[in-house]
């Protein structure tokens, strides 16, 4: 009899005990957010461990919410839940989440990401979302929002182990973007992003700081990109390719003709994203036209001196099939058009940062004329060696058949026309 008595009494204050976790629990809850986490809905089971909670919201220490969700679902011990140590949620699956991040640099917020520092004291074991939103606040009002976001996460430790791998699928700049992630150890983190048809035009308008300096601006483009950065404490490290179709870039210089091109094409290897420096093992451009009416624009000049600085290792460089008109030298004179233009810069050595290029280029001039040209170049760009032929050309009047004159040290294309024209005289 005292055994069935001691068994009601126990069960009673179970059911009583059970009858005040919510209340326990919503002041645990609210310890997690600077601001406070609120809840309109909140369902525990003891028994089997399972804490659902409805309509969550999270806040800021200034009172802005950053966090809201219409469903948390997850499983935790009642020891965890109403112990000090850091709370751990196993098996979360939030639906329908909302979740703000403050104006930050982009490095800045990779390494949260990263290595989640600055988190609550919470571990999430397993996280399922779904329908999801990530607003990222920049200056000035604008936000970035990357809408109907999955994502998968095996382990996320918010604090600060960073041993989180996850993948994650959104939609974002008109495609689908892919994000996986994978601790590397000792601290360093690989995230690996893969897209196809991202809107490179829009991209860059919520990142104007990419090419703020460059006078130009990408009008039109869709890039496919499969790309690594390796996170490792503040620095970055990126490898992997970007291809952009349909490109038109246009100059700040009034009345400048834009640059198109079919595509264009970058590879990296180890390229550190805030130094601007590392290695491009490929530049290559698909087609392009561009025409110099009223000189180079000043974007091309900064580009050419980019890749020729001490910051810069340059592989291998391409333009295919491309077109090119030169504006007349002198009043009264034709303008000169480049056609089929082929060009190539290939390092002559792996050794030594300051190795120069083996250079060809092949165009075609006038109805039949053709242009070739084989030589070295230095790696700064500044002084070429090597040899121009002309055939079928005619240039001022004065026909080229079969015509070989020294190329220029300083190898543009006016320089090499006006070689020409001297051979005619």
């Amino acid at each position: 009899m005292k055994a069935l008595v001691a068994a009601v009494a126990f069960a009673a204050a179970l059911v009583g005990g059970v009858g005040a976790l919510p209340l326990l629990l919503e002041a645990r809850l609210a310890t997690l957010a600077p601001g406070g986490l609120a809840v309109a809905g909140l369902h525990y089971n003891p028994f089997s461990g399972r804490l659902t909670l409805r309509d969550v919201s999270a806040r800021d220490e200034a009172g802005r919410e950053i966090f809201r969700a219409d469903v948390v679902d997850a499983t935790a011990s009642l020891g965890d839940l109403l112990g000090a140590a850091p709370l751990t949620l196993q098996r979360v699956n939030v639906v329908a989440p909302r979740l703000v991040v403050a104006p930050a640099p982009a490095l800045t917020l990779i390494g949260l990401g990263a290595a989640g520092l600055g988190a609550p004291p919470v571990v999430v074991d397993g996280i399922v979302v779904s329908h999801g939103a990530l607003v990222l606040e920049e200056p000035g009002g604008r936000a970035l929002v990357a809408r109907d976001l999955t994502a998968r996460l095996d382990r996320l430790a918010a604090l600060g182990d960073g041993d989180a791998a996850f993948a994650v699928e959104t939609a974002l700049y008109g495609t689908d973007v892919r994000i996986t992630g994978q601790p590397l150890g000792r601290g360093a983190y690989a995230l690996r992003f893969r897209a196809n048809g991202l809107d490179a035009a829009a991209l860059l308008e919520d990142f104007p700081q990419a090419l703020a300096a460059a006078g130009v601006r990408l009008a039109e483009g869709r890039a496919d990109v499969d790309a690594t950065l390796v996170v490792a404490g503040s620095r970055v490290l990126a490898s992997g390719q970007v291809r952009v179709d349909r490109l038109v870039a246009r100059f700040a210089e009034p009345r400048s003709a834009p640059l198109t091109a079919s595509a264009l094409v970058l590879a990296v290897d180890r390229w550190d994203l805030a130094a601007g420096a590392g290695r491009i093992s490929r530049l290559e451009l698909q087609r392009p036209v561009l025409t110099l009416d009223r000189g180079t624009p000043a974007a091309i000049t900064a580009l050419v001196d980019w890749l020729a600085g001490p910051d810069v290792m340059l592989r291998r460089l391409r333009i295919v099939d491309g077109t090119v008109r030169l504006a007349a030298a002198e009043r009264g004179e034709r303008p000169v058009t480049l056609r089929g233009l082929t060009l190539g810069l290939q390092a002559a050595a792996e050794t030594g940062p300051r190795a120069g290029f083996v250079l060809t280029a092949r165009a075609g001039v006038g109805p039949e004329g053709r242009l070739t040209i084989d030589g070295a170049l230095s790696r700064n760009f500044r002084r070429a060696e090597g040899a121009v032929r002309a055939i079928g050309v005619t240039l001022e009047g004065c026909g080229l058949d079969d015509v070989s004159v020294p190329l220029p040290v300083q190898a543009s294309p006016a320089a090499v026309l006006g070689s020409l024209a001297a051979a005619c005289r």
